[in-house]
């Protein structure tokens, strides 16, 4: 008989000892790019035991079955290039637009570290089992050893400051615990960073090799000593180096020097055959982070447009910010828009775009590991549900869902050199998967079918893991609201919701006639509503709003909305 009852299952509290075994499951082998159907998989310890279509070992007491039949088990994914310093929200970097005076960035710093538990839980419920944090600050490490061991957790991967040959005048003057980014100023002092990232456990080092000369190349080898120090005493200590290197020569240069994992594709040129051949013949892996650019433009061009599942997904205050914008600051913000819709902007990016996915297509032909990877946290670019736009972005640059996937698994495994360890469904390896309903091979849209998600051994149903609070759940339906989506505006209210005018009118009941009733906010231009003010007590959150709409004067308006076993179940009105 299926199992069904995903509450027998060891849920986000659980022992990572929980035993699995799945029967007659069709496995994703991603090194073969090969499905095998009718399989037994077992996992003990989380770990993964047995992949086999005999059943040949013996069973431990107390294992949990589990029905496969028609579901496909693939390996968890990882997203190769994330930064937990940044929060994906307009204010995470003042280096790129100064909103310090609205918002502090120490308090956005604070606010930051306070979501990662939060963003962690996201990435785990759209089946992303591993991070790979390439540049965060000694903060961070030590929070990733707090949270990490939690079942709610991916498993995390993280560099230490990006050790670094320009520092943005906004990062200086930070505490030594938050500084992202370390000034590489002679030999021995970039060993000697080096060495207190690996006294603090950082998994590999993070170089960004800044090029800020108008001749690259003469400013990429006056930099390259830096460069070679650093990777020469990371491999001295078993540590892999990544490198931030955007023109071909800084790339060619670094990978010649012993780089292993190139966290950016090249962008001022189309590699010559020459470059595939260095990175072949030194096995490095690249990253070609493809929509985080565009992403930049976007958002402060005041044209990003959040899909439903982004909406759904991504932490709505990071969210927020991005679709509040041009607010907090209306006339630093009208500059940036005005600069960021010009088109020579829009050529330029449209043309780089264009290098960066004929470059990631080449080196992946030839058979370069290419990694599935996001840039995650920058402006626009939100943890967790940008994955899928990269995905997508992958797929228009001509790689097929089988070969995006082995780069969604292995690849980033193989880029740290840990493939032995994860990113395949192999004995011996972490039990980190995730079970579909459907087929990944076929569609991309299969990727969010998700039944289960199996982190450390432990599965977990996913919808179980985002852990709104009534505040999220407040924010959510109002970015749907100004984002003029009807679905995922109703995604956060109860089915059997009550809306009232105050004290105690019955407006509407029921979340289909709730449907019926807004489907203005997807036919009303230019609507907007603006929070000047939210306040808070447990279950309750009134929100005191402005609502604009074309050139009708605003309507000012109170909302409280009273928040029930994780749905607003009533809304009041007041005007």
């Amino acid at each position: 008989m299926r199992f069904i009852c995903l509450a027998l299952f060891v849920l986000l509290c659980g022992t990572a000892n929980a035993q699995l075994l799945f029967k007659n499951v069709s496995v994703v082998d991603v090194e073969k790019k090969e499905i095998n159907r009718g399989l037994y998989v077992l996992v003990v310890d989380g770990r993964i035991k047995l992949v086999s279509h005999e059943l040949n070992t013996d069973i431990p007491p107390g294992t949990t079955s589990i029905d496969g039949t028609g579901k496909f088990l693939i390996p968890g994914l990882a997203d190769g290039h994330v930064h937990f310093f940044q929060n994906g929200g307009i204010h995470t970097r003042p280096d790129v637009i100064d909103l310090r005076k609205s918002r502090p960035y120490s308090e956005e710093l604070e606010w930051t570290y306070q979501q990662m538990e939060d963003q962690l839980r996201r990435y785990l419920s759209a089946g992303i089992t591993s991070v790979i944090d390439v540049g965060s600050n000694f903060r961070l490490l030590q929070l990733r050893d707090s949270i990490q061991a939690k079942t709610s957790s991916p498993l995390i991967r993280m560099t230490g400051p990006l050790l670094t040959t320009y520092i943005p005048p906004a990062f200086k003057d930070l505490k030594d615990m938050d500084v992202p980014f370390q000034l590489m100023t002679d030999e021995n002092k970039v060993r000697q960073m080096v060495e207190e990232q690996v006294s603090r456990k950082a998994d590999f080092i993070k170089i960004w090799f800044i090029i800020d000369e108008k001749d690259a190349e003469a400013d990429a080898r006056k930099k390259l000593p830096l460069v070679k120090a650093v990777i020469d005493e990371a491999h001295k200590n078993q540590l892999r180096v990544a490198v931030h290197a955007t023109e071909r020569i800084a790339a060619q240069l670094a990978v010649e020097s012993g780089a292993d994992y190139l966290v950016h594709s090249v962008e001022d040129e189309v590699v010559s055959d020459e470059f595939v051949k260095l990175l072949q013949k030194n096995k490095t892996a690249l990253c070609p982070t493809l929509v985080v650019m565009a992403n930049y433009i976007t958002s402060l061009g005041d044209n990003y447009r959040f899909s439903t599942a982004e909406l759904n997904l991504a932490n709505p205050f990071t969210v927020g910010s991005i679709i509040d914008f041009p607010f907090p600051d209306t006339a630093t913000g009208k500059v940036y828009i005005t600069a960021m819709n010009r088109s020579e902007e829009i050529i330029k990016e449209s043309k780089t775009d264009s290098i960066r996915r004929r470059n990631m297509k080449k080196l992946f032909d030839a058979g370069v590991t290419i990694v599935t990877g996001t840039d995650a946290g920058n402006i626009g670019t939100q943890h967790a549900s940008s994955y899928f736009a990269e995905l997508q972005a992958m797929q228009r640059a001509r790689l097929i869902p089988m070969e995006i996937l082995q780069a969604s698994t292995i690849n980033p495994a193989k880029a740290l050199g840990q493939e032995k360890e994860w990113g395949s469904i192999a004995p011996g390896k972490i039990a980190n998967m995730v079970m579909l309903k459907r087929n990944p091979f076929d569609d991309l849209y299969n990727w969010s079918s998700i039944e289960l998600v199996i982190n450390k051994g432990v599965a977990i149903s996913p919808d179980t893991l985002i852990q709104q609070t009534p505040e999220q759940l407040v924010q959510m339906q109002l970015n749907a609201y100004n984002a003029h989506d009807l679905d995922a505006f109703l995604v956060p209210y109860a089915e059997d919701v009550e809306l009232y005018e105050y004290p105690s009118k019955l407006l509407s009941k029921g979340k289909e006639q709730m449907r019926k009733d807004y489907i203005f906010i997807t036919q009303t231009p230019k609507l907007y509503c603006r929070i000047q003010k939210r306040e808070i007590k447990d279950n309750t959150v009134t929100d005191h709003e402005e609502v604009t709409f074309g050139g009708a004067k605003p309507v000012y308006a109170n909302a409280t909305y009273i928040i029930e076993n994780g749905k607003i179940s009533k809304v009041y009105f007041k005007q």
